[in-house]
């Protein structure tokens, strides 16, 4: 349920303009401005045009007595008295959607539209019970206490991502039966850990990651690279095959020593010769256990580096067969894009044509409409009874325009004896023709060609009368005559319309200008009756 409007503080009174737009996070929409101050209404008023204005403001405008409404005039729908702002013309739109209203908990400016939303999920003075664990916080400590919260439940990313409460979740992380491997460059920097069945999705997922990877470790180990060359494998082999018969040569050597000193000394010298040469076997033991000792370092030692590089090497040509795999990967995903590219390029193309196809279609369209309106007006315009009232209005500039040469002559619409009867029209020179160019006003009498011409009697022989109105009914201008039926004007049209015949000295325009009966209002009437006796 909504929450009530509170009583808004004293800054919210009637006596300040709008607020700034700057208060709503998103900018506001025109209706919630006011049309004088710009700003977010204040205790809006609206006025009888339908524009709304802040209290203040529109106090301010009807001050000084009644006035226009600039928006109305802006708009261009000013209308009296509607737009005529007044003391008393406004209603108070009270809790109107656009009004702005202040929450008592968090002392935040909004939309009376969105009260109720921000009570029930966006106040942060707001208080929660947290649906795990049932204890209460405040809205705007929510992301703390979802860090605390024994209860909240952690995703275990082992296990199919199964939710387990912090409180157990550790005891849970030791026990998961769920092992995912690193991936095999983390030699080379990929921290990534995945499932076993997934190692494949991840390595081509990451190509580009990995072969980035791969470039900084080479560049970092160029020297360890250099001591991968067969030859030096080959030598390394080498000088360890030597080293051991090394090896077996002093331990050979060790055993004869140790067997020619056991032997006794004979001969009266003995005792002598005995203690001279009792230290040697002694002294050249040590040496020779001292030289053993360090072939044999060097020997673990060159077993321990063969051995490294083996690993070294197996690590490369494990990563060289990923990169073959991934190259060759990328080179059918490649080929499936540009197939896929060319594929889409042809559906452009495709959709070129028929967008051409849509626009001449449409253009043929356009122009059957402007025929249809034209119709449509000639229609509407046309009588049927052999009386037709041509109405000329804009007469100052039609005028000006016959004088320039720019418009000499103008057609009337249709009119017609009857239905199925003559088809004819007026054309009319308000610069004069022929004999009355610069001096009078010319009217012609001009036979169309209609749809009913080979059911009517030819030539045309109706007695036809022009007049040009005073719109005071007191002088009319008026002309007649009767067809001269050897005249092409008046035979069967073989086009859209025969050669005008009439008056080329119908009104003389001194006449024209200096009664101005004739013309009012820059509008001027032409009249034309046939006679349908005989039809």
């Amino acid at each position: 349920m909504a929450a009530q409007e509170p009583s808004p503080p004293s800054s919210l009174e009637g006596n300040k303009p709008g607020f700034p737009k700057k208060i709503l996070a998103n900018g506001p929409e025109d209706k919630h401005l006011c049309n004088s101050c710009q700003k977010i209404l204040r205790r809006p008023l609206q006025a009888q045009c339908g524009h709304r204005f802040c209290s203040f403001c529109f106090s301010k405008i009807v001050s000084s007595g009644p006035q226009q409404c600039s928006a109305c005039i802006k708009e261009d729908l000013f209308e009296e008295p509607t737009s005529i702002l007044k003391q008393g013309g406004a209603t108070h739109e009270g809790h109107c959607d656009f009004m702005i209203i202040l929450c008592p908990s968090c002392k935040e400016l909004m939309r009376a539209n969105e009260q109720e939303r921000h009570n029930e999920r966006e106040c942060p003075e707001r208080t929660l019970n947290c649906k795990y664990c049932k204890e209460p916080f405040l809205l705007k400590n929510i992301k703390a206490h979802d860090e605390i919260c024994p209860k909240y439940p952690m995703i275990c990313e082992g296990c199919a991502k199964k939710k387990i409460p912090r409180e157990k979740y550790v005891d849970h992380i030791k026990f998961c039966s769920k092992f995912k491997a690193p991936c095999r460059f983390h030699v080379v920097g990929c921290d990534t850990s995945v499932e076993k069945e997934k190692i494949h999705d991840h390595e081509r997922q990451c190509s580009y990651e990995h072969l980035n990877l791969l470039l900084h470790f080479i560049m970092g180990i160029k020297v360890s690279l250099e001591s991968l060359q067969p030859q030096s494998l080959e030598v390394a082999s080498h000088r360890l095959q030597e080293l051991h018969q090394s090896l077996r040569d002093l331990e050979l050597k060790m055993s004869q020593l140790g067997g020619g000193g056991a032997a006794p000394v004979q001969g009266a010298c003995a005792p002598t010769v005995a203690t001279s040469f009792t230290p040697l076997p002694g002294a050249v033991g040590a040496a020779l256990e001292l030289q053993l000792q360090r072939e044999k370092t060097k020997v673990a030692e060159l077993s321990r580096r063969c051995q490294e590089l083996e690993a070294k090497v197996s690590t490369f040509e494990n990563i060289v067969c990923v990169l073959n795999r991934e190259m060759e990967r990328s080179s059918t995903t490649m080929e499936a894009y540009n197939r896929q590219h060319r594929l889409d390029q042809d559906k452009i193309e495709i959709l070129n044509n028929k967008v051409r196809q849509l626009e001449r279609t449409v253009s043929l369209r356009d122009l059957s409409i402007v025929e249809m309106e034209g119709k449509m007006r000639e229609m509407s315009a046309a009588t049927y009874d052999g009386v037709f009232v041509w109405k000329i209005s804009d007469f100052t500039k039609k005028r000006q325009d016959a004088v320039a040469g720019r418009a000499p002559a103008m057609f009337s619409p249709a009119f017609y004896t009857s239905k199925y009867g003559y088809k004819m029209c007026l054309r009319i020179y308000l610069n004069g023709d022929g004999t009355g160019r610069g001096t009078h006003l010319s009217l012609f009498f001009v036979v169309m060609r209609g749809h009913s011409d080979a059911l009517l009697k030819w030539p045309f022989n109706q007695k036809v009368t022009l007049m040009l109105l005073d719109q005071n009914n007191r002088e009319h201008i008026i002309d007649a005559f009767r067809p001269d039926i050897s005249s092409s004007s008046f035979q069967r049209p073989v086009s859209d319309m025969n050669i005008a015949s009439g008056c080329p000295l119908f009104c003389p325009l001194p006449k024209l200008d200096s009664k101005n009966s004739y013309i009012r209002d820059d509008t001027i009437f032409i009249k034309a009756i046939v006679d349908l006796t005989g039809l």
